[in-house]
């Protein structure tokens, strides 16, 4: 008579138990990777928009300064003095850039928010912009696909 109580009571086996505990490691191991996916597809996407805000903005900036002082060869929002930058950018610079980078004076433009930047030269959290082709370069770069970028990709 004890043998069939205890044939009859329900429960789970230790081997069914192991079962869903690997289960659940797994979707939680893949959730994980696909939000860390998610967040370099981000931070890409945030830089080519604070690329894109800053074309802009330096823009209107150089061809106000422009009419202002009624010179050709208006000023740039840079501070600082010009420096090489091609080898931290990893092969990504223009071709029609010159050796001469600057820090981009986010101070100087009117109604601008960036997503990255404002940090120091130092430690590479700045954008830069060459002063012969103006293109703009996120110096610290948005790691993305396995590789960081610096600027849009091409």
């Amino acid at each position: 008579m004890r043998k069939d109580i205890l044939k009859k009571q329900n429960g789970i086996t230790l081997i069914v138990l192991m079962i869903t505990i690997v289960v659940l490691l797994i979707l939680a191991s893949v959730t994980i990777r696909n939000i860390d996916t998610g967040t370099d597809i981000r931070n890409y996407n945030y830089m080519c928009a604070d690329i894109e805000l800053l074309k802009s903005k330096i823009i209107n900036y150089y061809n106000e300064k422009a009419q202002i002082t009624n010179n050709k060869k208006a000023q740039l929002p840079i501070t600082g003095t010009a420096f090489n930058a091609k080898t931290r950018l990893e092969g990504q610079a223009s071709s029609r850039d010159n050796d001469n980078y600057y820090q981009i004076d986010i101070t100087k433009l009117y109604n601008i928010t960036l997503n990255y930047g404002g940090g120091t030269l130092e430690n590479e959290d700045v954008y830069i912009i060459n002063e012969q082709s103006f293109e703009i370069y996120y110096l610290k770069g948005a790691k993305y696909e396995n590789t960081t970028y610096h600027t849009k990709k091409q």
